[in-house]
């Protein structure tokens, strides 16, 4: 069983080794890597967000495993729109941590904005992450080009949960 907690501060670069692993790097939408000045700027300022929800997960040994991070975007005259992003940490890859990082991950979400439908953007060759978010109960809802690059084209999944 996991367990999580909200992340801290001393978590800073936990989360930017996360950030630049070379396979996370390769199904993010920017795939540069992140130079630690940037993600301490971000990090810092996501910890004190309203519209941000961070979660570690460790393992029953308390060895960190992975994390989840929900951010609401309010759009002008419609619901805000819930977005969730996970990563697991490689060394524990494949062991079936990444839906319940989600699932658990979810009920806390539902616990901090209560009933809100989520949005997973994922590229459409990752199929691990797609995998992943169905066995925590989300929906194929459409495709999406919204968070591709200038100039890159094609569609990215939509996957969606309602709480």
């Amino acid at each position: 069983m996991l367990t999580y907690r909200k992340a801290q501060p001393s978590d800073v670069q936990l989360y930017f080794d996360w950030a630049n692993d070379l396979e996370t790097r390769q199904q993010s939408f920017n795939s540069r890597e992140i130079p630690l000045e940037t993600h301490t700027a971000w990090f810092t300022k996501k910890l004190t967000d309203p519209d941000a929800l961070l979660l570690l997960f460790e393992d029953e040994q308390h060895k960190a495993v992975g994390q989840v991070r929900f951010e609401r975007k309010h759009e002008t005259d419609m619901p805000a729109e819930i977005i969730v992003g996970v990563s697991v940490d490689a060394r524990v890859r494949g062991q079936g941590f990444a839906s319940q990082i989600i699932t658990q991950g979810c009920e806390a979400c539902k616990e901090q904005w209560g009933a809100v439908t989520i949005h997973a953007y994922i590229k459409a060759d990752n199929q691990g992450s797609v995998r992943s978010f169905q066995k925590a109960g989300f929906k194929f809802s459409h495709g999406s080009g919204k968070f591709n690059p200038p100039g890159q084209e094609g569609l990215n999944l939509v996957y969606v949960k309602t709480l």
